[in-house]
Protein backbone atom coordinates (compact mmCIF):
# COMPACT_ATOMS: atom_id res chain seq x y z
CA UNK A 1 0.00 0.00 0.00
CA UNK A 2 1.39 3.40 -0.95
CA UNK A 3 2.12 5.88 1.86
CA UNK A 4 -0.90 7.95 2.86
CA UNK A 5 -3.53 5.60 1.43
CA UNK A 6 -6.28 4.61 3.86
CA UNK A 7 -8.20 1.32 3.71
CA UNK A 8 -11.96 1.95 3.50
CA UNK A 9 -14.10 -0.36 5.62
CA UNK A 10 -17.75 -1.17 4.80
CA UNK A 11 -18.54 -1.47 8.53
CA UNK A 12 -19.80 1.60 10.36
CA UNK A 13 -22.66 3.30 12.22
CA UNK A 14 -23.68 6.14 9.87
CA UNK A 15 -24.48 5.89 6.15
CA UNK A 16 -25.89 8.10 3.38
CA UNK A 17 -27.02 6.66 0.07
CA UNK A 18 -29.36 7.36 -2.85
CA UNK A 19 -30.75 5.55 -5.87
CA UNK A 20 -29.64 6.85 -9.26
CA UNK A 21 -31.91 6.62 -12.28
CA UNK A 22 -32.42 3.01 -13.37
CA UNK A 23 -33.63 2.81 -16.95
CA UNK A 24 -35.75 5.32 -18.81
CA UNK A 25 -38.07 6.49 -16.04
CA UNK A 26 -39.76 5.68 -12.75
CA UNK A 27 -41.97 2.59 -12.89
CA UNK A 28 -44.22 0.72 -10.49
CA UNK A 29 -42.03 -2.38 -10.89
CA UNK A 30 -39.04 -0.75 -9.18
CA UNK A 31 -37.57 -2.68 -6.25
CA UNK A 32 -35.04 -0.68 -4.23
CA UNK A 33 -33.57 -2.60 -1.31
CA UNK A 34 -30.97 -2.11 1.42
CA UNK A 35 -29.61 -5.34 2.87
CA UNK A 36 -28.45 -4.44 6.39
CA UNK A 37 -26.19 -6.94 8.19
CA UNK A 38 -25.50 -6.94 11.92
CA UNK A 39 -22.34 -7.95 13.76
CA UNK A 40 -23.38 -7.48 17.41
CA UNK A 41 -26.49 -8.42 19.44
CA UNK A 42 -29.49 -6.06 19.56
CA UNK A 43 -28.19 -3.42 17.15
CA UNK A 44 -30.73 -0.59 16.84
CA UNK A 45 -31.15 0.99 13.39
CA UNK A 46 -32.97 4.13 12.23
CA UNK A 47 -33.60 4.66 8.49
CA UNK A 48 -34.70 8.11 7.36
CA UNK A 49 -35.54 9.90 4.11
CA UNK A 50 -36.95 13.41 3.75
CA UNK A 51 -38.79 13.07 0.41
CA UNK A 52 -40.63 10.79 0.00
CA UNK A 53 -41.06 10.68 3.76
CA UNK A 54 -39.62 7.58 5.40
CA UNK A 55 -38.73 6.89 9.00
CA UNK A 56 -38.28 3.30 10.14
CA UNK A 57 -36.73 1.61 13.14
CA UNK A 58 -35.44 -1.94 13.32
CA UNK A 59 -33.20 -4.24 15.32
CA UNK A 60 -30.62 -6.57 13.82
CA UNK A 61 -28.51 -9.19 15.57
CA UNK A 62 -25.07 -10.63 14.87
CA UNK A 63 -25.14 -12.82 11.79
CA UNK A 64 -28.55 -11.49 10.73
CA UNK A 65 -29.42 -9.54 7.56
CA UNK A 66 -32.52 -7.37 7.21
CA UNK A 67 -33.96 -6.59 3.78
CA UNK A 68 -35.31 -3.02 3.89
CA UNK A 69 -37.56 -1.87 1.04
CA UNK A 70 -37.15 1.75 -0.06
CA UNK A 71 -40.09 3.53 -1.78
CA UNK A 72 -39.75 3.58 -5.56
CA UNK A 73 -40.23 7.38 -5.46
CA UNK A 74 -36.70 7.59 -4.02
CA UNK A 75 -35.29 7.13 -7.53
CA UNK A 76 -33.55 10.25 -8.84
CA UNK A 77 -34.64 10.88 -12.44
CA UNK A 78 -32.74 13.30 -14.65
CA UNK A 79 -30.12 15.90 -13.81
CA UNK A 80 -30.82 18.04 -10.75
CA UNK A 81 -30.90 18.39 -6.97
CA UNK A 82 -32.79 15.84 -4.86
CA UNK A 83 -33.93 15.41 -1.24
CA UNK A 84 -34.24 11.64 -1.53
CA UNK A 85 -31.04 10.72 0.31
CA UNK A 86 -31.52 7.68 2.55
CA UNK A 87 -29.64 7.91 5.86
CA UNK A 88 -29.04 4.94 8.13
CA UNK A 89 -27.81 5.21 11.71
CA UNK A 90 -27.00 2.34 14.06
CA UNK A 91 -25.71 2.13 17.64
CA UNK A 92 -23.23 -0.63 16.69
CA UNK A 93 -21.37 -1.49 13.49
CA UNK A 94 -23.42 -2.70 10.53
CA UNK A 95 -22.80 -3.10 6.78
CA UNK A 96 -25.15 -2.32 3.89
CA UNK A 97 -25.50 -3.69 0.37
CA UNK A 98 -27.78 -1.72 -1.95
CA UNK A 99 -29.75 -3.25 -4.83
CA UNK A 100 -31.60 -1.29 -7.53
CA UNK A 101 -33.87 -3.73 -9.36
CA UNK A 102 -36.32 -3.28 -12.22
CA UNK A 103 -37.52 -5.75 -14.83
CA UNK A 104 -34.39 -6.92 -16.69
CA UNK A 105 -32.28 -4.22 -15.03
CA UNK A 106 -30.38 -4.55 -11.74
CA UNK A 107 -27.12 -3.72 -10.06
CA UNK A 108 -25.74 -3.92 -6.55
CA UNK A 109 -23.16 -1.89 -4.65
CA UNK A 110 -21.63 -1.73 -1.21
CA UNK A 111 -22.79 1.33 0.73
CA UNK A 112 -19.77 2.70 2.57
CA UNK A 113 -20.16 4.40 5.96
CA UNK A 114 -19.44 8.08 6.54
CA UNK A 115 -16.08 7.19 8.10
CA UNK A 116 -14.93 5.81 4.71
CA UNK A 117 -15.99 8.85 2.67
CA UNK A 118 -13.70 11.62 1.42
CA UNK A 119 -13.48 14.94 -0.41
CA UNK A 120 -11.86 14.02 -3.75
CA UNK A 121 -13.18 11.51 -6.29
CA UNK A 122 -12.79 10.64 -9.97
CA UNK A 123 -15.83 9.50 -11.94
CA UNK A 124 -15.75 6.44 -14.17
CA UNK A 125 -18.61 5.58 -16.54
CA UNK A 126 -18.91 2.90 -19.27
CA UNK A 127 -17.60 4.11 -22.61
CA UNK A 128 -19.55 1.54 -24.64
CA UNK A 129 -23.21 1.53 -25.60
CA UNK A 130 -25.37 4.37 -26.83
CA UNK A 131 -28.65 3.96 -24.95
CA UNK A 132 -29.65 6.44 -22.25
CA UNK A 133 -27.20 8.33 -20.05
CA UNK A 134 -23.95 8.07 -18.17
CA UNK A 135 -24.58 9.40 -14.68
CA UNK A 136 -23.03 10.15 -11.31
CA UNK A 137 -24.41 11.38 -8.01
CA UNK A 138 -22.90 13.31 -5.10
CA UNK A 139 -24.48 13.08 -1.64
CA UNK A 140 -23.84 15.45 1.27
CA UNK A 141 -23.75 14.33 4.88
CA UNK A 142 -24.95 16.42 7.83
CA UNK A 143 -23.17 19.68 6.92
CA UNK A 144 -23.70 21.93 3.90
CA UNK A 145 -20.84 21.74 1.43
CA UNK A 146 -19.57 23.36 -1.74
CA UNK A 147 -18.71 20.83 -4.45
CA UNK A 148 -16.61 21.63 -7.52
CA UNK A 149 -17.07 19.29 -10.50
CA UNK A 150 -14.36 19.44 -13.20
CA UNK A 151 -16.09 17.92 -16.22
CA UNK A 152 -14.68 15.52 -18.81
CA UNK A 153 -17.92 15.56 -20.81
CA UNK A 154 -20.88 17.82 -21.56
CA UNK A 155 -23.57 18.20 -18.87
CA UNK A 156 -26.65 20.44 -18.71
CA UNK A 157 -27.45 21.56 -15.15
CA UNK A 158 -30.18 24.00 -14.07
CA UNK A 159 -30.76 25.12 -17.64
CA UNK A 160 -27.10 25.83 -18.44
CA UNK A 161 -24.88 23.72 -20.68
CA UNK A 162 -21.41 22.95 -19.35
CA UNK A 163 -18.87 21.62 -21.82
CA UNK A 164 -15.85 19.34 -21.47
CA UNK A 165 -13.17 21.09 -19.40
CA UNK A 166 -15.54 23.40 -17.55
CA UNK A 167 -16.32 23.50 -13.83
CA UNK A 168 -19.69 23.33 -12.09
CA UNK A 169 -19.82 24.63 -8.51
CA UNK A 170 -22.75 23.22 -6.55
CA UNK A 171 -23.79 23.98 -2.98
CA UNK A 172 -25.43 21.00 -1.29
CA UNK A 173 -27.57 21.33 1.81
CA UNK A 174 -27.27 18.68 4.54
CA UNK A 175 -28.38 15.28 3.20
CA UNK A 176 -29.02 16.71 -0.28
CA UNK A 177 -27.92 14.92 -3.45
CA UNK A 178 -27.16 16.06 -6.98
CA UNK A 179 -27.36 13.76 -9.99
CA UNK A 180 -25.60 14.72 -13.22
CA UNK A 181 -26.22 12.90 -16.50
CA UNK A 182 -24.55 13.03 -19.90
CA UNK A 183 -24.94 11.40 -23.29
CA UNK A 184 -21.14 11.02 -23.53
CA UNK A 185 -18.45 9.39 -21.44
CA UNK A 186 -17.57 11.52 -18.40
CA UNK A 187 -14.80 9.28 -17.02
CA UNK A 188 -12.01 11.32 -15.45
CA UNK A 189 -14.38 13.98 -14.12
CA UNK A 190 -12.90 15.24 -10.83
CA UNK A 191 -15.07 15.97 -7.80
CA UNK A 192 -13.69 18.12 -4.97
CA UNK A 193 -15.84 18.98 -1.94
CA UNK A 194 -15.29 21.06 1.20
CA UNK A 195 -16.88 18.38 3.42
CA UNK A 196 -16.99 14.61 3.01
CA UNK A 197 -19.50 13.35 0.44
CA UNK A 198 -20.59 10.00 -1.01
CA UNK A 199 -20.23 9.53 -4.78
CA UNK A 200 -21.96 6.99 -7.04
CA UNK A 201 -21.24 6.43 -10.72
CA UNK A 202 -22.71 4.37 -13.55
CA UNK A 203 -25.20 4.39 -16.40
CA UNK A 204 -29.00 4.54 -16.53
CA UNK A 205 -29.13 1.54 -18.87
CA UNK A 206 -26.09 0.54 -20.91
CA UNK A 207 -26.43 -1.80 -23.88
CA UNK A 208 -23.74 -3.69 -25.76
CA UNK A 209 -24.66 -7.25 -26.73
CA UNK A 210 -28.12 -7.67 -25.22
CA UNK A 211 -30.96 -5.72 -23.58
CA UNK A 212 -29.72 -2.67 -21.69
CA UNK A 213 -29.00 -2.94 -17.95
CA UNK A 214 -28.55 -0.36 -15.19
CA UNK A 215 -25.04 -0.21 -13.71
CA UNK A 216 -24.06 1.60 -10.52
CA UNK A 217 -21.20 1.54 -8.03
CA UNK A 218 -20.22 3.63 -5.03
CA UNK A 219 -16.76 5.10 -5.56
CA UNK A 220 -13.98 5.32 -3.00
CA UNK A 221 -12.17 8.63 -2.43
CA UNK A 222 -8.65 9.10 -3.79
CA UNK A 223 -7.31 8.77 -0.23
CA UNK A 224 -8.50 5.11 -0.21
CA UNK A 225 -7.22 4.03 -3.60
CA UNK A 226 -4.70 1.17 -3.77
CA UNK A 227 -1.64 0.23 -5.80
CA UNK A 228 -1.96 -3.54 -6.44
CA UNK A 229 -5.05 -5.18 -7.94
CA UNK A 230 -6.04 -8.62 -9.23
CA UNK A 231 -8.95 -8.85 -11.68
CA UNK A 232 -10.16 -12.44 -12.24
CA UNK A 233 -12.01 -13.48 -15.36
CA UNK A 234 -15.71 -14.23 -15.15
CA UNK A 235 -16.37 -18.01 -14.95
CA UNK A 236 -19.29 -17.83 -17.38
CA UNK A 237 -17.76 -15.38 -19.86
CA UNK A 238 -15.32 -16.19 -22.65
CA UNK A 239 -15.75 -12.81 -24.32
CA UNK A 240 -13.75 -9.61 -24.06
CA UNK A 241 -14.43 -7.40 -21.04
CA UNK A 242 -13.06 -4.00 -20.04
CA UNK A 243 -11.11 -2.87 -16.98
CA UNK A 244 -11.06 0.88 -16.31
CA UNK A 245 -8.04 2.25 -14.44
CA UNK A 246 -8.51 5.77 -13.05
CA UNK A 247 -5.49 7.90 -12.16
CA UNK A 248 -5.56 11.11 -10.12
CA UNK A 249 -1.95 11.98 -10.99
CA UNK A 250 0.61 10.91 -13.57
CA UNK A 251 1.62 7.40 -12.55
CA UNK A 252 3.43 4.32 -13.83
CA UNK A 253 1.41 1.08 -14.06
CA UNK A 254 2.71 -2.41 -14.78
CA UNK A 255 0.22 -5.05 -15.90
CA UNK A 256 0.39 -8.77 -16.57
CA UNK A 257 -2.12 -11.17 -18.14
CA UNK A 258 -0.77 -14.68 -18.41
CA UNK A 259 2.68 -14.38 -19.98
CA UNK A 260 1.96 -10.97 -21.48
CA UNK A 261 3.39 -7.92 -19.65
CA UNK A 262 2.89 -4.23 -20.36
CA UNK A 263 4.14 -1.03 -18.77
CA UNK A 264 2.34 2.29 -19.20
CA UNK A 265 2.53 5.81 -17.86
CA UNK A 266 -1.02 7.01 -17.16
CA UNK A 267 -1.87 10.69 -17.36
CA UNK A 268 -3.53 12.53 -14.49
CA UNK A 269 -7.34 12.70 -14.32
CA UNK A 270 -7.78 9.97 -16.90
CA UNK A 271 -9.53 6.63 -17.18
CA UNK A 272 -7.42 4.13 -19.13
CA UNK A 273 -8.86 0.96 -20.66
CA UNK A 274 -7.37 -2.51 -20.25
CA UNK A 275 -8.81 -5.68 -21.80
CA UNK A 276 -9.38 -9.05 -20.15
CA UNK A 277 -10.51 -12.21 -21.92
CA UNK A 278 -10.96 -15.92 -21.39
CA UNK A 279 -9.77 -17.68 -18.24
CA UNK A 280 -6.78 -15.47 -17.40
CA UNK A 281 -6.56 -12.88 -14.63
CA UNK A 282 -5.17 -9.34 -14.89
CA UNK A 283 -2.59 -8.13 -12.35
CA UNK A 284 -2.01 -4.39 -12.00
CA UNK A 285 0.75 -2.70 -9.98
CA UNK A 286 0.95 1.11 -9.80
CA UNK A 287 3.51 3.56 -8.41
CA UNK A 288 0.72 5.60 -6.79
CA UNK A 289 -2.94 5.03 -5.96
CA UNK A 290 -5.33 4.04 -8.75
CA UNK A 291 -9.02 3.13 -8.98
CA UNK A 292 -9.92 -0.10 -10.82
CA UNK A 293 -13.40 -0.89 -12.16
CA UNK A 294 -14.53 -3.95 -14.11
CA UNK A 295 -17.18 -3.72 -16.85
CA UNK A 296 -18.79 -6.86 -18.23
CA UNK A 297 -20.74 -6.03 -21.37
CA UNK A 298 -23.08 -9.04 -21.24
CA UNK A 299 -23.13 -12.36 -23.03
CA UNK A 300 -24.70 -15.82 -23.15
CA UNK A 301 -24.74 -18.43 -20.37
CA UNK A 302 -26.82 -21.62 -19.99
CA UNK A 303 -28.97 -20.73 -23.02
CA UNK A 304 -29.95 -17.27 -21.76
CA UNK A 305 -28.60 -13.80 -22.51
CA UNK A 306 -27.39 -11.78 -19.53
CA UNK A 307 -26.88 -8.03 -19.34
CA UNK A 308 -23.88 -5.82 -18.49
CA UNK A 309 -22.65 -5.03 -14.98
CA UNK A 310 -20.16 -2.65 -13.38
CA UNK A 311 -18.00 -3.66 -10.41
CA UNK A 312 -15.35 -1.95 -8.29
CA UNK A 313 -12.25 -4.12 -7.84
CA UNK A 314 -10.81 -4.00 -4.31
CA UNK A 315 -7.09 -3.39 -3.82
CA UNK A 316 -5.03 -6.33 -2.55
CA UNK A 317 -4.27 -4.24 0.57
CA UNK A 318 -8.00 -4.20 1.44
CA UNK A 319 -8.46 -8.00 1.49
CA UNK A 320 -9.78 -9.40 4.76
CA UNK A 321 -10.45 -12.71 6.53
CA UNK A 322 -14.25 -12.95 6.46
CA UNK A 323 -17.00 -11.75 4.12
CA UNK A 324 -20.74 -11.73 3.71
CA UNK A 325 -21.79 -12.59 0.15
CA UNK A 326 -25.40 -12.24 -1.00
CA UNK A 327 -27.21 -14.52 -3.44
CA UNK A 328 -30.25 -13.19 -5.32
CA UNK A 329 -33.38 -14.86 -6.69
CA UNK A 330 -33.58 -15.49 -10.45
CA UNK A 331 -29.80 -15.32 -10.84
CA UNK A 332 -26.96 -17.77 -11.21
CA UNK A 333 -24.93 -16.49 -8.24
CA UNK A 334 -21.14 -16.89 -8.07
CA UNK A 335 -18.31 -16.18 -5.64
CA UNK A 336 -14.96 -15.26 -7.21
CA UNK A 337 -12.14 -15.91 -4.76
CA UNK A 338 -8.57 -14.53 -4.90
CA UNK A 339 -6.16 -16.02 -2.34
CA UNK A 340 -2.48 -16.71 -1.83
CA UNK A 341 -1.85 -20.08 -3.43
CA UNK A 342 -0.29 -21.44 -0.22
CA UNK A 343 -3.39 -20.54 1.85
CA UNK A 344 -6.26 -21.22 -0.56
CA UNK A 345 -7.20 -24.58 0.96
CA UNK A 346 -8.23 -22.98 4.26
CA UNK A 347 -11.20 -21.00 2.88
CA UNK A 348 -14.65 -22.09 4.10
CA UNK A 349 -18.24 -21.37 3.03
CA UNK A 350 -20.69 -21.27 5.95
CA UNK A 351 -18.09 -23.08 8.11
CA UNK A 352 -17.65 -25.90 5.56
CA UNK A 353 -14.46 -26.38 3.52
CA UNK A 354 -14.67 -25.36 -0.12
CA UNK A 355 -13.53 -28.48 -1.93
CA UNK A 356 -12.90 -29.31 -5.58
CA UNK A 357 -12.24 -25.72 -6.61
CA UNK A 358 -10.21 -25.22 -9.77
CA UNK A 359 -7.51 -22.75 -8.74
CA UNK A 360 -5.88 -20.70 -11.51
CA UNK A 361 -2.51 -19.03 -10.83
CA UNK A 362 -2.33 -15.24 -11.24
CA UNK A 363 0.84 -14.66 -13.24
CA UNK A 364 3.38 -12.40 -11.57
CA UNK A 365 1.98 -12.94 -8.06
CA UNK A 366 1.72 -15.42 -5.20
CA UNK A 367 -2.05 -15.58 -5.73
CA UNK A 368 -4.52 -17.87 -7.44
CA UNK A 369 -8.21 -17.37 -8.20
CA UNK A 370 -11.21 -19.70 -8.35
CA UNK A 371 -14.97 -19.50 -8.64
CA UNK A 372 -17.75 -21.25 -6.77
CA UNK A 373 -21.44 -21.44 -7.67
CA UNK A 374 -23.79 -20.23 -4.92
CA UNK A 375 -26.93 -21.51 -6.64
CA UNK A 376 -30.06 -19.54 -7.47
CA UNK A 377 -31.49 -18.63 -4.04
CA UNK A 378 -31.63 -15.34 -2.14
CA UNK A 379 -29.38 -16.22 0.77
CA UNK A 380 -26.48 -14.68 2.70
CA UNK A 381 -23.31 -16.79 2.96
CA UNK A 382 -20.21 -16.31 5.11
CA UNK A 383 -16.87 -16.98 3.40
CA UNK A 384 -13.82 -16.91 5.65
CA UNK A 385 -10.28 -18.09 6.39
CA UNK A 386 -9.03 -18.75 9.95
CA UNK A 387 -5.70 -16.95 9.57
CA UNK A 388 -5.23 -15.37 6.14
CA UNK A 389 -6.75 -12.48 4.20
CA UNK A 390 -8.16 -12.98 0.69
CA UNK A 391 -10.30 -11.21 -1.89
CA UNK A 392 -13.91 -11.98 -2.77
CA UNK A 393 -16.21 -10.73 -5.53
CA UNK A 394 -19.97 -11.32 -5.87
CA UNK A 395 -21.47 -11.66 -9.35
CA UNK A 396 -24.70 -13.02 -10.77
CA UNK A 397 -26.29 -13.44 -14.19
CA UNK A 398 -29.92 -13.90 -15.16
CA UNK A 399 -32.12 -13.56 -18.22
CA UNK A 400 -31.23 -10.15 -19.71
CA UNK A 401 -29.76 -8.91 -16.41
CA UNK A 402 -26.66 -9.20 -14.24
CA UNK A 403 -25.05 -7.70 -11.13
CA UNK A 404 -21.58 -7.44 -9.62
CA UNK A 405 -19.91 -5.93 -6.55
CA UNK A 406 -17.19 -6.72 -4.05
CA UNK A 407 -18.35 -8.97 -1.22
CA UNK A 408 -18.80 -7.19 2.12
CA UNK A 409 -15.84 -7.52 4.47
CA UNK A 410 -17.32 -8.78 7.76
CA UNK A 411 -14.34 -7.98 9.96
CA UNK A 412 -13.57 -4.47 11.08
CA UNK A 413 -9.85 -5.14 11.50
CA UNK A 414 -7.62 -6.88 9.00
CA UNK A 415 -5.09 -8.93 10.94
CA UNK A 416 -2.53 -8.85 8.14
CA UNK A 417 -2.30 -7.16 4.79
CA UNK A 418 -1.85 -9.23 1.68
CA UNK A 419 1.10 -8.52 -0.54
CA UNK A 420 1.83 -9.64 -4.06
Amino acid sequence: MAPGLVIASPLGKEFATAFMQNGLQQTSQADFTLMVSGYAPNTSIIIYMKRPALRAKATVNAGQTLSVKIPREAEMVGTGLFDSTVTVRADKDISILSASHKTNSIDTTIVYPVTSLGTEYFVVTPTVGTERYREFAIIAWEEPTLVDVYLKGTVTFQGKKYSHGSKISITLSPYQAVQLQSGVDVSGTRIVSQKTVAVYSGHTCVSRQVHCDHVSEQLLPVSSWGTNFIVPSMPFDTGYDIVYVSSSQKTHVDSQTGGSKTSRVLAAARSTLYGIQGSTALFLSAASGIQVTFFCDGGTHNNFHYGPFFMAIPAVSSYCQAYNIYGHDQFENYALIIAKSSEASGITLDKRPLRNLQWNPVSGTEFSWAWHSLGRRAVVHVVEHPTAVFGLLSVGVGNEKAYGSPAVCAKGDRHSQASY
